[in-house]
């Protein structure tokens, strides 16, 4: 992980991958070189056939993320090119999180500001404690909100809720993002780590292909249904059936035992 292993934690844990913004003090504002060495991090992980389930967070225990770093605006984004530079680090970022075959879990303690907020929403869920805050900041920046920064939000909630989040700039708290969409679940702050990993380690215990088909078949039945690639859903329920693991969740089943799955 080049120049960002410091400020990028990515690490195994059994079946977990966790990766972790390390800059508490920035309230895990996301750098340079950590959004790009962000793919690198997410590609191990779904290389390794042992890693099921991934959990991003931020240290410390005050911030998800506050977004982009933007003490390196003046020396990163001060020309076109370096901010073509820049939005293409991050795009990458961005695709390597949504892309990922796996499930990701966007743990949520304290601020989960902007870019921050847009990488929670990348994630397949979110789980956060009560007390977290939350912001989409463009308007108090000066900047426009990209195209497919807008996209992603409506595909997390709606228009009405993203316009409130856009025009005003203010933070939200934890009751007004589940209300919203933007969370699945709010714990109290002593309680989201039980929550987190009573979800991660459930999501690894079940079939991983099951589970690969069931992301990937979302991904696809969101879309206008002449853009959803059938074959391909197909093809995903297909390898379930005819998978080691289908017969050894009808065997525990007749057997009942708890099955382990191999992703086979």
């Amino acid at each position: 992980m080049p120049d960002a292993t410091d400020k990028l934690i990515a690490r195994k844990d059994g079946a977990i991958g966790r990766l972790v913004f390390n800059q508490p003090e920035r309230r895990n504002a996301i750098s340079f070189a950590m959004w790009r060495a962000i793919p690198d991090a997410v590609a191990e992980f779904v290389a390794d056939d042992a890693i099921r389930v991934i959990v991003v967070s931020g240290a410390g225990g005050k911030a998800f993320s506050a977004g982009n770093d933007i003490s390196e605006f003046a020396t990163r984004r001060a020309s076109n090119a370096q901010i073509a530079d820049y939005n293409a680090a991050s795009g990458r970022a961005y695709a390597a999180l949504a892309g990922a075959p796996k499930p990701v879990i966007a743990k949520i303690e304290g601020y989960c500001i902007g870019g921050g907020l847009e990488v929670s929403q990348l994630c397949d869920l979110q789980l956060s404690a009560d007390d977290a805050r939350f912001a989409v900041t463009p308007a108090r920046l000066g900047l426009g909100y990209k195209y497919d920064d807008v996209r992603l939000l409506l595909a997390n909630i709606s228009a009405k809720h993203a316009k409130e989040l856009l025009f005003t700039g203010r933070q939200f708290s934890a009751a007004d993002a589940l209300r919203m969409g933007l969370v699945n679940r709010v714990a109290p702050a002593a309680a989201l780590d039980d929550l987190v990993e009573d979800y991660a380690r459930g999501i690894a215990g079940n079939a991983p292909l099951s589970v690969r088909a069931a992301k990937g078949i979302v991904a696809e039945a969101v879309k206008p249904p002449a853009d959803a690639d059938l074959a391909r859903c197909q093809a995903l329920v297909d390898a379930c059936h005819a998978s080691a693991d289908y017969q050894e969740g009808q065997r525990a089943f007749g057997e009942k035992r708890k099955p382990v799955f191999e992703g086979r």
